[in-house]
């Protein structure tokens, strides 16, 4: 027996909508903010996105793979080097192999704070140095840094955010590493000219992976020059799903492309860095959301632009 039409129709308009899932950073970074962006835009054309909180990039590379409901993460861009050169994780380098790119987000710089004894990378050899909680996006970076120069501290210290700021200024430890978009908040609210510390400079050829950086004279109040670095993007990915997944993904990936200008004007400022037709070295875009890109786009609206559902 065929079922009637309206009744068809029916059905499909009552079914499930897609339930999503993003993980993201701590519950005060810019991570779980773009993520809450990203479900404020989708929701309105019936996905079920939930944002959810992370110890960092590496837990996110498990979670899009094993974690139940979860299709989407937010990690660095240099979290692959860390799996490949330096992890023997074979369980992690296999989801890795599997990894995709929906978009490219924002840049994070890479700031390694120190006492006025230290000028420059090369100073942390032998010294010890906070480099984040272990598995944080920080540590991999600080690890893979250390990798690709050949540096080695006395002592790495497990301490991220205030942990290693205080650690710092009681002279436990030598330098710490932080990654985050400049002006960091950490800094700018919790440092001042009086805790004499220093930003030190990072200009070494072995780190031709990372994206080179300055951070302006004048970003901390107590930073009177110009500083390099290098640094990292923060990547929005996936697994290579297929089926059901890959229509779910190709379809978030739309709805930011038509909501970008949305994004620029109401969401996170790091949104207005966003370039979403950028490519990044080692990380291909998802096959699924290729497509979508050569689909017509809309027009920008400017910042009264509506959600588009």
């Amino acid at each position: 027996m065929k079922i009637p039409f309206l009744a068809a129709v029916l059905a499909m308009s009552l079914a499930a909508p897609p339930q999503m899932g993003i993980v993201t950073g701590g519950a005060t970074g810019t991570y779980i903010k773009i993520g809450e962006d990203i479900k404020k835009i989708v929701e309105p054309s019936r996905i079920s996105m939930q944002v959810l909180e992370s110890a960092g990039s590496i837990q996110n590379v498990f979670d899009v793979r094993r974690k139940r409901g979860v299709q989407l993460g937010i990690v660095q861009s240099d979290v692959l080097d860390y799996i490949r050169d330096i992890s023997d994780d074979h369980e992690l380098k296999a989801i890795a192999a599997k990894l995709a790119a929906v978009y490219p987000l924002y840049k994070e710089e890479v700031h390694i704070l120190g006492d006025l004894s230290l000028k420059t990378l090369q100073d942390l050899h032998g010294k010890r140095v906070a480099i984040g909680p272990q598995r944080s996006g920080t540590y991999l970076t600080a690890k893979t840094i250390f990798f690709q120069t050949g540096i080695t501290p006395s002592k790495e210290v497990f301490l991220g955010g205030k942990e290693a700021l205080d650690a710092l200024r009681r002279g436990e430890i030598d330098a710490m590493v932080y990654v985050a978009g400049a002006p960091a908040t950490l800094f700018s609210e919790s440092t001042t000219a009086d805790d004499k510390f220093q930003l030190l400079g990072i200009d070494d050829k072995a780190l031709d992976s990372y994206l080179t950086a300055v951070i302006p004279s004048g970003t901390y109040k107590w930073q009177e020059s110009d500083v390099k670095t290098v640094a990292v993007k923060a990547v929005l990915i996936t697994f290579s799903y297929a089926g059901e997944q890959c229509q779910n993904v190709a379809k978030v990936a739309k709805i930011i492309r038509e909501n970008k200008a949305w994004l620029d004007v109401n969401g996170h400022p790091k949104w207005r860095e966003v370039n979403l037709d950028e490519r990044l070295p080692k990380w291909p875009q998802y096959e699924c959301v290729a497509a979508t890109n050569e689909q017509p786009q809309p027009k920008p609206k400017g910042p009264d632009i509506k959600i588009v559902r």
